[in-house]
């Protein structure tokens, strides 16, 4: 008995040492970028009672987030987690030793930003894109990403914001709805997500077309923070969208007096001279897309707003200076020679007219 009792007391002694020989092997092929090794160490320094938990932090913090597997970083970072209160790893060799916990959250926010970041970066290409077939495509990617980033850490709320825009610029208004609301639901929400989750929403739902909707969360952003900018620019082009122009211009003022960037600026006047036009009060439109133009004297849009602000109030050739200046950016733009050829025809030169309507009419 004697015998078996210290054959099993070897058995013990010799797998503890084997298996804290394999995290030191994994260490070493970490160290020297061998990463199916580093791999196969991990795993088996996984069955060490003592090594577990540090052995698992390594294949969710360095091994799997090269592969994108985001399932197993969850997976073996959950098991990293179950580490005592009072255990501390040191993350890389270069580093000093922290507790567990510390470093199980820094790898967590390090590879969800990683896949938060990679999901937002949909939306500039989806604004290069205008082949139906490939932005559907990328919609989904986005999609699928923003899952993945929600799916890994549900407890922070930019996944569920992308997946309610993604989802709004899709057309699927249930599943919009549905991760706003998540994200809204989420506890302990700082003041500013809080604000930027609800100024989101209302993009996403004024995109979808529900301007009700749109319109609660702007005014919940601004029961937040009255001075919001965002909120109130939205709510302003929202009141013009609804042309209630009395509410846009009360919303619009108050964005530009809080407004200090010159870039949202630009968008804040364009739309007030959007208001204007629509009022048919001539010289505030004209007012108000000069200062936009002055501001980014390369914005197309804030030139051509100034210049159908003058030839709606018959100013035709000052319009057309407006218009030429256009064509001169962009000869190929036909609306442009449009402007011109009504410009010419409002003050009766037919000829001059003629000549831009067939222009015109050769680039449509």
């Amino acid at each position: 008995m004697r015998i078996i009792k210290n054959f099993f007391l070897t058995l013990i002694l010799v797998s503890t040492l084997f298996a804290g020989q394999d995290l030191e092997s994994a260490k070493i092929r970490l160290k020297d970028k061998e990463w199916d090794k580093a791999e196969e160490f991990l795993l088996k320094a996984l069955n060490h009672p003592k090594d577990k938990w540090e052995a698992a932090f390594h294949l969710a913090d360095k091994i799997y987030p090269r592969s994108q597997n985001w399932a197993k970083v969850k997976e073996y970072m959950d098991i990293a987690s179950t580490a005592s209160a009072s255990a501390k790893i040191r993350p890389t060799p270069n580093d000093k030793k922290i507790l567990m916990s510390q470093a199980v959250a820094a790898s967590m926010t390090k590879s969800y930003n990683l896949i938060y970041y990679r999901a937002s970066g949909f939306l500039g290409l989806l604004n290069k894109v205008s082949d139906p077939d490939k932005r559907n495509a990328l919609i989904d990617q986005a999609i699928a990403t923003s899952m993945q980033a929600k799916e890994l850490d549900p407890s922070q709320p930019g996944a569920y914001a992308l997946l309610g825009l993604y989802y709004s610029v899709k057309g699927d208004k249930e599943n919009t709805f549905k991760y706003i609301d998540q994200a809204l639901d989420l506890p302990d929400i700082p003041a500013d997500v809080s604000l930027a989750l609800l100024v989101s929403a209302g993009q996403s739902a004024v995109r979808l077309g529900d301007f009700d909707k749109g319109l609660g969360y702007y005014e919940s952003a601004l029961s937040v923070n009255p001075n919001e900018v965002s909120a109130l620019k939205n709510l302003g082009a929202l009141y013009l969208a609804k042309e209630d122009f009395e509410s846009a211009l009360i919303h619009l003022d108050s964005a530009i007096e809080q407004s200090e960037d010159d870039k949202e600026k630009v968008d804040l006047f364009f739309n007030r001279g959007l208001v204007y036009l629509n009022m048919k009060e001539f010289e505030e439109a004209e007012y108000n897309f000069e200062e936009a133009y002055f501001l980014a004297p390369d914005d197309k849009e804030a030139l051509l707003g100034l210049a159908k602000a003058l030839e709606q109030a018959e100013r035709w050739r000052k319009s057309r200076t407006y218009y030429l200046e256009l064509i001169d950016a962009d000869p190929n733009n036909a609306s442009y020679y449009y402007g011109v050829y009504r410009t010419y025809f409002g003050e009766g030169r037919l000829e001059d007219a003629t000549e831009y309507l067939n222009k015109a009419n050769a680039l449509r």
